[in-house]
């Protein structure tokens, strides 16, 4: 009967450390605060914990690119998009992906920003919302124009003066 006891005491204490982790774990919103004061105080490693396995890969390539570390890259000032929280709103969260609305201040446009959450921890996925930026860009050059009607002459209606066939 003891032994029952304890393997009833070690689940029940199983269930409520995982209750409790789940309790702990930030939402993507609350995510998104915590990034934002890890850039103000230049707090790296919390930055990297914040940020998804794709968007690490990102700051790789651009710190390579810029000859310089991720850690170097990460405590620039110039142009950090976390640098002021932007206003929020829509927090949707589909399994393991979500999104928030952001307010791009620069546009007055509301912009949405994906997450993912990896290892139990919601993630911004920085690299998710370039690719879709590199989208609507690749997508709004590959629209052709719409046509003018200045420049439609099949609708161009011909003087008497124009029109030779008139004057005969």
């Amino acid at each position: 009967m003891k032994g029952y006891k304890i393997i009833i005491f070690v689940l029940l204490a199983t269930v409520f450390t995982a209750c409790q982790a789940a309790k702990q774990t930030m939402s993507p919103t609350e995510t998104m605060k915590a990034l934002n004061e890890a850039f103000k105080t230049k707090d790296v490693e919390t930055i990297k914990k914040l940020v998804s396995k794709g968007t690490l890969d990102l700051l790789n390539k651009a710190a390579k690119d810029q000859n310089t570390t991720v850690d170097e890259l990460l405590k620039k000032d110039d142009g950090s998009p976390f640098q002021e929280l932007p206003e929020t709103r829509n927090e949707k969260i589909s399994g393991d992906a979500a999104t928030i609305e952001v307010k791009n201040n620069a546009t007055n446009d509301w912009e949405t920003m994906p997450f993912v959450k990896e290892d139990g921890v919601w993630k911004i996925a920085l690299d998710k919302f370039m690719e879709d930026v590199m989208k609507r860009m690749s997508g709004e050059m590959n629209k052709t124009p719409a046509a003018s009607p200045l420049s439609n002459t099949d609708n161009v209606t011909k003087t008497p003066e124009s029109n030779s066939a008139v004057n005969k």
